[in-house]
């Protein structure tokens, strides 16, 4: 089962990794920086976090994407020094010779000319360095070192966005590809420029390396949901670590555990959380140090605003409760598109809102229906809600055409002052949901515990956890949109439950009987 981006994080154990054993090679490689550096030395003692980056070079696995928080020199362990010691080594254990590397990140101007600088810096201040590879050979986008037995290793530096063609040196393909901070923060906000380097990573890297001796590591820390290395870390598809700057914050200075406490300590992330929520800039601190897209000063929606409750017992007095759909229909397969979202909803007679059933999938729109009409089956809702703002105008005669097709029947809502069916939108997203944010905040919101991990269940909670005041953090509003529909409908409570009794051929409410005595009115 694949996990979200916050489950990896949820898991992050900083006091068990003091339990990891790295690798033979994860300490050679640290006594490598030292060698470089020289007397010189390095400002703070090296962190477990960083034996298990470079074990993450051995383990076999072809492609490893890193997210970690700014500041854990991440660029400066897993491309500057790497880089130097395949130029002085040209070999990786478990994995071979490595002559030809290739480097992406955000661009050439910034990112490419960036490491040159770095490079050649550590190469000209080090000598053993200058002992070990007395030759290189360096222009903006192709860096040659010659190490003193003579072997060549080449890097080839692009830009994500400029694309990757090109890349064979002497008849070979690179064997190792790293894919250093890809996003700018421009980038970040240009829907374009995002697709635009998916495809440099999903495409051309991928096909350009050597195809069966390849090895791809990918490192940065996260700009929103749509950051492509926010998706292959929630694809399955690569093998994660996470490393953020302490598991949890705000925390006591005693349950504080960071990830390079020598470097990060309690007081210095205080101070940077401090300093955030005093600008109201918050949401930079979670995204930058913490990995997290929001944070819970930003969060519209808390985890203490969600109640739980188990569906089985729900379904047993199913007679206590009016059933309510909500619906947000995408007509695409496409793993590019929109889901389609159905929400089912119990209410009971304190209009307390119980999420009983629903779906969440990429489905053309008659699948959509073949699954709406089975939960107005199975649980005969007072109205579905079904908007038909924009291209969602044919809906409804699809629909009503079905009900005859089907003989299944039932009613459509409607919030027009006309009548017209369907519900037609005013206001935008986050103004509707925020009319349903004082029923959360009320307690009045129950989701199914024994269906938490399920997939729809699952999307609905993420979209949920990231549902800020300024915004919807998260790639897809979907589900969200079937909570917001609640407050277009008119929901009407079913009664209160009445127990009656048999009385001499009468029915009559039963008789409460009064357990208070007299006394009691003078007992202290």
């Amino acid at each position: 089962m694949t996990k979200t981006v916050q489950e990896y994080l949820n898991d992050v154990n900083y006091k068990q990794l003091e339990t990891y054993k790295p690798s033979q090679f994860a300490i050679e490689f640290i006594n490598f920086i030292k060698l470089v550096n020289g007397s010189q030395g390095e400002e703070n003692k090296t962190p477990l976090m960083h034996y298990k980056m470079l074990d993450s070079l051995i383990d076999g696995n072809t492609q490893v994407a890193t997210m970690c928080h700014r500041g854990s020199a991440k660029t400066t362990l897993m491309a500057e020094y790497l880089i130097l010691y395949l130029a002085v080594f040209n070999e990786l254990p478990n994995f071979g010779e490595v002559n030809l590397l290739l480097y992406v990140t955000d661009s050439i101007d910034n990112g490419v000319k960036s490491a040159r600088k770095n490079l050649e810096y550590r190469w000209e201040n080090s000598e053993f360095l200058r002992a070990y590879i007395p030759t290189i050979k360096f222009t903006d986008i192709r860096w040659e070192f010659i190490n003193k037995d003579g072997k060549k290793f080449i890097v080839k530096a692009y830009g994500a966005k400029s694309g990757v063609r090109g890349v064979k040196e002497q008849g070979k393909r690179p064997q190792i590809a790293i894919l250093d901070d890809l996003v700018s923060d421009d980038d970040a906000r240009s829907p374009t420029v995002i697709e635009s380097i998916k495809a440099t990573v999903h495409e051309a890297v991928i096909n350009a390396l050597h195809p069966t001796r390849q090895k791809i590591v990918w490192l940065g820390t996260p700009f929103n949901a749509n950051d492509p290395l926010y998706e292959a870390v929630e694809s399955g598809a690569w093998t994660v670590n996470v490393y953020p700057v302490c598991e949890k914050f705000p925390c006591t200075r005693e349950e504080f555990r960071g990830s390079w406490e020598d470097r990060f300590n309690y007081d210095y992330v205080k101070m940077r959380y401090d300093s955030a929520l005093a600008v109201g800039r918050v949401a930079g601190f979670y995204q930058e140090l913490m990995l997290q897209i929001m944070g819970d000063d930003d969060r519209l929606i808390l985890d203490s605003d969600l109640q739980w409750y188990n569906s089985s017992g729900l379904m047993e007095k199913k007679s206590n409760f009016n059933f309510y759909i909500t619906t947000d229909f995408a007509t695409s397969e496409k793993q590019s598109a929109d889901y389609s979202f159905i929400s089912v909803w119990a209410v009971n007679n304190k209009g307390f809102y119980f999420w009983v059933d629903g779906i969440c999938a990429r489905q053309t729109m008659d699948k959509n229906l073949d699954d709406l009409f089975r939960l107005v089956s199975k649980y005969n809702p007072q109205t579905v809600g079904v908007e038909v703002s924009g291209q969602q105008g044919g809906f409804i005669p699809w629909i009503q055409r079905e009900m005859m097709e089907r003989n299944i029947f039932f009613t459509l809502a409607s919030n027009s002052k006309d009548g017209q069916l369907g519900l037609r939108p005013t206001t935008n997203k986050l103004e509707r949901f925020n009319i349903v944010v004082p029923d959360f905040k009320l307690k009045r919101f129950f989701f199914p515990i024994d269906k938490k991990h399920t997939p729809v269940m699952k999307e609905l909670l993420l979209e949920l956890s990231q549902a800020a005041v300024g915004g919807f953090r998260s790639k897809h509003d979907d589900g969200l949109d079937t909570i917001s529909q609640l407050a277009l409908l008119n929901v009407w409570l079913p009664s209160n439950e009445t127990t009656y009794v048999y009385n001499s051929g009468i029915w009559s409410d039963e008789e409460e009987i009064n357990s208070s005595y007299t006394l009691d009115s003078y007992t202290v």
